[in-house]
């Protein structure tokens, strides 16, 4: 009995001392806020969530909002805040790496009509308050579903918003 004691202390300590190096890889809070300052580098996980600003978010939508990742993949990720009160929201969208390279999107598929309107600044709009813009070599996408914001006014806060987002993606 004495030896399956042992043996059972040294394959919990065995378990322990594994699960202690399986530390949190996540920054702390405060890294995180230092962090975003600037663009990640090439070939690190975007965090779509982290590139719109409190301030933007609670400007767009009445109160402060917690974004909420919506899939894509470290490469591709995708953000929404939603103010559950208003059921409005901020979309972002960040696409594959080379989908529009030298910073120009992408023409329609062969046999597809032309879509959306062209924007400033090489960005295009897809629908009232969406815009699809070039950064960072990728076709990503900004969506501002405010019911005060209509026609004109939601488009300048998405084009602001892809404006602030570009330079915050990797190269």
């Amino acid at each position: 009995m004495t030896a399956s004691r042992t043996t059972f202390a040294f394959v919990v300590l065995a378990a322990a001392l594994a699960l202690a190096g399986c530390g949190d890889d996540e920054p702390a809070a405060s890294d995180q806020a230092t962090q975003s300052s600037g663009p990640p580098a090439a070939g690190t996980p975007i965090d779509a969530c982290t590139l719109v600003s409190a301030a933007d978010i609670t400007k767009l939508l009445g109160k402060p909002i917690e974004g909420k990742s919506i899939g894509g993949g470290p490469q591709t990720p995708a953000c929404t805040w939603e103010n559950r009160d208003t059921y409005e929201s901020v979309t972002v969208e960040i696409g594959n790496p080379g989908t529009a390279v030298n910073g120009t999107l992408p023409p329609p598929e062969p046999g597809f009509p032309e879509v959306g309107t062209p924007g400033p600044d090489g960005m295009r709009f897809l629908a009232s308050g969406m815009v699809e813009f070039p950064a960072a070599s990728r076709s990503n996408t900004v969506q501002v579903a405010v019911l005060a914001l209509m026609g004109a006014d939601a488009d300048n806060a998405a084009v602001d918003l892809a404006h602030k987002i570009g330079p915050r993606l990797p190269q």
